[in-house]
């Protein structure tokens, strides 16, 4: 029963650690928007308290002892109330929510933002943090039989981090309001503190392994293969760190790469986290050394496929190439968990161990967030691949193959893989041409038939070279630079750059018709490049799309003001008329340098309007500062992604732009996405407002004709507050009533996004 205790106290402070956090963010977004400095901010505010857990874990246990750390620890749990106590009195609820810490008028209110954790949720969080490294030095203590070993504890909590992560987007939010969150996580709260002050009841009155001040009287045996020292060395730390710091890079990596580049599929998130905690339940539940080793073996193969995936651009098909890059990082992250669970000390330095695993975790993760947007600016997402080459280091077990170190006849044969793959991407693509429509299955045979002449020997060598570790390394670092060098599908790069949303290209189409904006997989705008004078909108804003018919149908005279939000590449500003004035919204700085650059895009600096400005900043937050009345339209292109700003789509959103329309005027949206069924839930909006709205939808297919001008197609909706001032829109065969059935408004404390999940999507 004793190790049951602590294996379920450990679960549920993970489970609640790991549900704070989303919470936390839903809410945010209303009061913060979404700026990535800001969340940036915030995800410092976590880290860092974590790790701060940790240390306390570490420091208190190390200078106090078990027992008498244990009762110090019950007047830590006294904090909790305290600050629940205080949050009850200031907001009447045990999770508050200070907007007033968040000023309307700072652009990035990161210290409101940050003042708004702390109070909300920084002692509890703090509190959780220190569960499991606490828990497991306690039962350590407690003269169990199975005390000598309590890492087996471990996969318990990380199983609880698994409930926490799965639960939160597929069964809390989509039926519970965040205020019937914040008192249901304040509630589990509670009763986590009373399950450690059970743990902590049972460590001080047992004495059997401990003296009075704590120190194990009867030496634990080494937990793992290897011997330990009283206090590890300072290369040993630096194991633990770098095995932690890895998967956690890796992770945010492979997320960013399958959730933009191949399948821009809402919640594909959660499915690289939970890999990443199930390989530490595994690892730690005294995972066989025969399967690691079986494990070791074969991904260094997989994480070659990946590396070949990414240089020829694989995305097809998506489910197979997705599921390739996911397989290839659970192998990476058992490999390395698998190692730091070989390598874990003997309990008594099992806080220090978990301290040094978990700043190694903060690493990777600072690493990849918050270092390689500016590292990497004019390169793109090079932590991926760097990650991967750095996995092929890490091999389990010892010896002759799996040493790490080079010789000269392995930097020879490197520098030859390098030599022969860079002529084969220079020369093959002379020989063998692509079609121009490259996403036409037409060229798929074309396509593998390239990039297998150009990598397809590369990568067999490369392969000849896996038995030893750095080698290996070196000659996947060799195919990713010649991979490098090879165009590829997006046509040629004209300008690239990564920040903190991504990486923004600028190509040319292959056939040179086009210049384009691309992040990800989605296409922001292209441009003519044949074409003299003003260029005429493209893509989703073209002339004979919605757009095009919104601007005819609203008189001129009835336009003085514009509001945008989202730039892209400016397109729309083509329908601006002298004497107007238009606001462009836009929360990515990278998106308006290259829109306002003409040597890519001319649409704003040949924009006719008296004034065409972009303001940076979170949309809603930035709209909110306009006098009300003030547009006569409002134009919102931003639910295109994957990765939808739920906030600009509730029903507190829809209030504010219908404030700030003026008399008679339009809020348009574009409505497009693959995953998402949005015009019925904007339909429901429009008649869930007071008064309702009148609204009206266009789901454009372009003909053959119009998609080789350039128009793609799209999913507008129109919405006025009578039927009269749709005018044209209002009445025409183009436009038609949305046919909504029930389901959910959104709300800033509700948003469902499983339930406007396209049914075709569900059933594939």
């Amino acid at each position: 029963m004793l190790p049951a205790l602590y294996a379920v106290t450990l679960f549920v402070g993970a489970a609640l650690l790991f549900l704070v956090q989303p919470l936390a963010g839903k809410l945010l977004l209303p009061l913060v928007g979404g700026t990535p400095a800001v969340w940036n901010a915030c995800m410092v505010f976590f880290q860092v308290l974590l790790l701060a857990g940790y240390l306390y874990a570490h420091k208190s246990v190390t200078r106090l002892g078990v027992r008498r750390q244990a009762a110090l620890h019950l007047g830590v749990l006294l904090l909790v109330l305290v600050a629940f106590q205080a949050a009850v009195v200031a907001a009447g609820s045990p999770v508050p929510v200070f907007a007033s810490l968040v000023p309307d008028d700072a652009d990035y209110p990161i210290v409101g933002a940050l003042a708004l954790l702390a109070a909300a949720v920084g002692v509890p969080f703090f509190v959780l943090a220190t569960t499991s490294p606490l828990l497991q030095r306690w039962f350590a203590a407690t003269g169990h039989r199975t005390a000598h070993d309590p890492y087996f504890l471990y996969a318990a909590s990380n199983a609880g981090s698994l409930l926490g992560l799965l639960a939160y987007p597929l069964l809390i939010e989509p039926n519970v309001t965040v205020a019937t969150q914040r008192v249901g996580w304040a509630v589990g709260v509670g009763g986590y503190l009373v399950l450690v002050v059970c743990c902590a009841a049972v460590v001080i009155r047992r004495r059997a392994m401990t003296d009075d001040e704590g120190r194990m009287t009867n030496p634990e045996p080494p937990a793992g293969d290897r011997s330990f020292a009283i206090r590890p060395s300072s290369s040993v730390i630096a194991r633990w760190v770098a095995l932690a710091a890895l998967p956690s890079s890796l992770l945010l990596g492979v997320t960013t790469h399958v959730s933009t580049d191949l399948a821009p599929v809402p919640l594909l998130w959660v499915v690289p986290l939970a890999l990443y905690l199930v390989s530490f339940v595994l690892v730690f539940a005294r995972w066989p050394d025969r399967v690691h080793r079986a494990v070791g073996r074969v991904t260094p193969a997989l994480v070659l496929f990946v590396v070949l995936g990414l240089v020829t651009d694989a995305a097809e098909p998506m489910s197979l190439v997705s599921a390739l890059h996911l397989l290839a990082f659970f192998g990476v992250c058992l490999v390395c968990h698998g190692e730091l669970a070989k390598d874990r000390p003997p309990a008594r330095e099992l806080t220090r161990f978990y301290f040094w695993m978990s700043l190694g975790g903060v690493v990777g993760g600072l690493f990849n967030a918050l270092v390689a947007p500016l590292l990497f600016h004019r390169l793109g997402m090079v932590e991926y691949p760097l990650a991967l080459v750095l996995a092929a280091l890490v091999r389990p077990g010892a010896g002759r193959d799996a040493a790490p170190f080079l010789k000269p006849r392995d930097v020879a044969l490197v520098l030859g893989l390098l030599v022969a793959a860079v002529a084969l991407v220079k020369l093959v693509p002379q020989l063998a041409n692509l079609p121009a429509e490259l996403d036409s299955p037409e060229a798929l045979p074309a396509r593998l038939l390239r990039n297998g002449l150009m990598f397809g020997l590369p990568a067999v060598l490369a392969f000849a070279l896996v038995r030893r570790p750095a080698r290996y390394a070196l000659a996947l670092t060799a195919l990713l630079v010649a991979g490098s060098l090879d165009p590829g599908q997006l046509g040629h790069t004209l300008h690239m750059e990564r920040n903190f949303f991504g990486v923004v290209r600028v190509t040319r189409s292959p056939d040179g018709a086009f210049v384009r904006l691309v992040h990800g997989t989605t296409l922001h705008g292209q441009q003519r490049t044949d074409e003299p004078g003003p260029p005429r909108p493209m893509t989703y804003y073209h002339e004979r799309g919605p757009v095009g018919h919104l601007f005819r149908a609203v008189p001129p005279e009835r336009v003085k003001r514009v509001a945008v939000v989202g730039l892209g590449t400016g397109a729309v500003a083509a329908y601006a008329r002298p004497g107007q004035a238009w606001t462009f919204y836009e929360i990515d700085p990278s998106v308006k340098r290259i829109a306002e650059d003409p040597a890519y895009f001319r649409f704003l600096s040949s924009c006719k309007a008296a004034s065409c400005d972009v303001v940076l900043g979170d949309a809603r937050r930035m709209l909110a500062r306009a006098p009300d009345g003030s547009f006569d339209v409002i134009l919102l292109d931003a639910f295109s992604s994957d990765a939808i700003p739920v906030h600009l789509l509730t029903r507190e959103a829809l209030a504010l732009y219908v404030r700030k329309l003026a008399p008679g005027g339009v809020l348009a949206m574009h409505v497009s996405n693959v995953h998402l069924d949005l015009p019925p839930l904007v339909d429901r909006l429009a008649a869930d407002h007071d008064p309702p709205l009148a609204a009206r939808y266009w789901d454009d297919h372009p003909s053959d004709a119009e998609k080789a001008d350039g128009k793609t197609a799209s999913q507008w909706m129109v919405l006025a507050r009578t039927a009269a001032d749709l005018g044209p829109m209002g009445r025409g065969p183009l436009w038609h009533p949305v046919r909504a059935g029930p389901g959910p408004v959104w709300r800033d404390d509700f948003a469902n996004v499983l339930g406007v999940w396209k049914r075709d999507d569900a059933d594939n």
